[in-house]
């Protein structure tokens, strides 16, 4: 009698319980591995989103106030100061960030000229 329950109880592990530790298993991994993802990719976003909003600063106080002081400021200036701090911000950036923005966004000169002037925009506004 002890075996015919031992069977059963060895049968109904094997079929039933196993399978859905093993389950559970891999759900927990693949949470696991999408939120390593998500945190990766928004520390990837946030060290560029650093790099432009730094660059952007640098410039302003090293290229773009002197040129205002002068009154000399103009379109030319401003074409010089975008590639500045798209110099400085392509220089700052690891290879694994820049592959990033261009794996999500598709152009990193893109990323960069959109994130740069928002940046700009957001300064001037404070």
């Amino acid at each position: 009698m002890n075996e015919i329950i031992i069977n059963i109880i060895s049968v109904v592990v094997t079929s039933i319980v196993l399978p859905l530790i093993s389950i559970a298993g891999a759900k927990l991994i693949q949470f696991i591995n999408s939120k390593i993802k998500n945190n990766k990719a928004a520390d990837l976003l946030t060290t560029a989103t650093t790099i432009v909003i730094n660059a952007v600063r640098s410039v302003f106080q090293t290229y773009v106030e002197a040129l205002k002081k002068e009154g000399s400021f103009n379109k030319d200036a401003q074409i010089i100061a975008l590639n500045k701090a798209k110099d400085i911000a392509l220089t700052q950036m690891t290879d694994e960030v820049k592959n990033y923005l261009v794996t999500t966004y598709g152009s990193l000169d893109s990323w960069l000229d959109t994130n740069i002037e928002a940046t700009i925009n957001i300064l001037k506004n404070k």
